[in-house]
C-alpha cells in the first residue's frame, strides 16, 4: 500500500508551500543585505543591486539558499526527483540550524548576523522551519 503523505498532490503541495517560504526568506535577506550595502556604499538602483547579487564575490553566501530555491523549481515543473521535498528539507535543517560554531560557513555567519537583528527575518525562519516539521 503506498503512503498517502507521498501522493505526487501532496509532495506538489509541499514543494509549492517550502518554496514560498523560502522566497520569503531570500527576500527579507535580500532586503537586510541591501540596506548593509547601502550603508557602505550610498543608495543603489535596482538595477546596481541586482548585478551586485547576482556577481559579486560579497554575495556569494546566498548561493547555498537559491540552489535550494532552484531544486524545489526544477521539482515542481517535473524535471526532479521525487525525494527532492526530502533532500532540501534535510539540507534547510543544517542550512538555518543557527548552530553558531559553524565559523567557517560563510553563509551561517552572515545568515546570523541578519537572524539576529531582524525580527522579520526570524519570523520567516520559524515559517520555515514550521512547515519542514510539518511534513516530517
Amino acid at each position: 500500500m503506498s503512503d498517502p503523505q507521498s501522493t505526487p498532490q501532496l509532495l506538489t503541495q509541499r514543494c509549492q508551500a517550502l518554496r514560498q517560504a523560502l522566497l520569503d526568506l531570500h527576500r527579507q535577506l535580500l532586503e537586510l543585505e541591501r540596506r548593509r550595502y547601502e550603508k557602505l556604499h550610498g543608495a543603489q538602483s535596482a538595477g546596481d543591486f541586482l548585478q551586485l547579487v547576482a556577481f559579486s564575490d560579497e554575495m556569494r553566501w546566498l548561493e547555498p539558499l537559491n540552489r535550494l530555491i532552484v531544486l524545489l523549481d526544477e521539482a515542481l515543473e517535473g524535471a526532479a526527483p521525487e525525494a527532492t521535498p526530502v533532500v532540501v528539507g534535510a539540507r534547510l535543517q543544517q542550512l538555518l540550524g543557527l548552530d553558531r560554531t559553524r565559523e567557517d560557513d560563510a553563509f551561517s555567519l552572515a545568515y546570523i548576523a541578519h537572524f539576529d537583528a531582524s525580527p522579520e527575518l526570524a519570523a520567516a525562519h520559524v515559517r520555515v522551519l514550521g512547515l519542514l516539521k510539518a511534513a516530517a
